[in-house]
């Protein structure tokens, strides 16, 4: 008569698959800046590389009496991703029936690998293409304390490009310590001012404030270092991300080992919608003096 034991061996079809949805749930959960800019991932099939043509504003011309139009040739831009940016996290599981028995020490598991696929583009996005713009820059009068005026400056700076920045589609990150400067402006925290039910003092949280959702990251500098960016406003048509490699799992048995190999891994890349320097881009970064 056949063993009717369930062993990892018999089990293994189930378990890669376990552990590919739990990842990839606390994964998504983590993503912000992700989500709030423009997403080419469904244009790169394949390839490095992907090119973004940017047609160039026309002008009207004025049309005189008798005269023929003139035409026009303009010499349009591109936006290039470059899609290099592979991050991975890989665990060995010595015998990962025990482990998935155990609800709290998978999801340790679990939890730990999808934040770090999501801290790694976040980061990215945060620190290597956000904070790079420098064409709209705020410089702050005191490390990491905002102010309702330099909010609007930066704001100004926006307008001035063009850009409508109560559209839903603008967002400002702030440090943890320029976050606790917004939270206690009394622009924001006061009812009486607000003119909503959202109260800072209640829920902790400042919420939207000139039309813009609000965010805390510690992607932004508060320790003080001349020139650090501290807070961020962004226009999400102002930076471009594709990802080739969603977070996937992949995993094996190894016998050598008596335990699972499992491997999450995500491959993307991120730009700029303009030069780091122009001041066209709807970027504005607040920097410490």
């Amino acid at each position: 008569m056949a063993d009717g034991n369930v062993t990892v061996t018999t089990a293994a079809k189930f378990i890669p698959e376990l552990w590919r949805d739990a990842i990839l749930d606390y994964a998504e959960r983590k993503f912000e800046l992700r989500n709030q800019v423009m997403d080419f991932s469904s244009e790169l099939p394949s390839g490095d590389t992907l090119h973004i043509p940017k047609v160039t504003e026309e002008s009207a011309a004025a049309k005189s009496a008798g005269s023929a139009v003139t035409y026009t040739n303009n010499t349009d831009g591109e936006v290039t991703i470059s899609v290099d940016q592979h991050h991975y996290e890989a665990k060995r599981i010595d015998d990962i029936v025990r482990v998935q028995e155990s609800a709290n020490l998978f999801g340790a598991y679990a939890q730990s690998m999808g934040y770090a696929l999501a801290k790694k583009v976040e980061s990215y996005l945060a620190v290597d293409v956000l904070q790079s713009a420098t064409g709209n820059d705020v410089s702050l009068s005191t490390d990491n304390t905002m102010t309702s005026a330099l909010l609007r400056s930066g704001l100004q700076k926006l307008l001035d490009a063009g850009f409508d920045y109560a559209d839903g589609e603008t967002y400002l990150y702030a440090s943890p310590a320029t976050y606790m400067g917004i939270l206690g402006l009394q622009d924001f925290f006061d009812s009486s001012r607000r003119g909503d039910d959202q109260n800072p003092n209640v829920s902790g949280g400042v919420g939207m404030i000139y039309g813009m959702p609000t965010f805390i990251s510690t992607d932004w500098d508060d320790d003080g270092g001349s020139g650090d960016e501290t807070a961020t406003i962004f226009k999400k048509e102002s930076v471009y991300m594709a990802m080739q490699i969603a977070p996937r799992v992949q995993s094996a048995y190894d016998i050598d080992h008596l335990a699972t190999s499992v491997v999450a891994d995500i491959l993307f890349g991120a730009s700029l919608s303009h030069g780091a320097s122009s001041t066209s881009l709807g970027v504005v970064n607040f920097n410490n003096p």
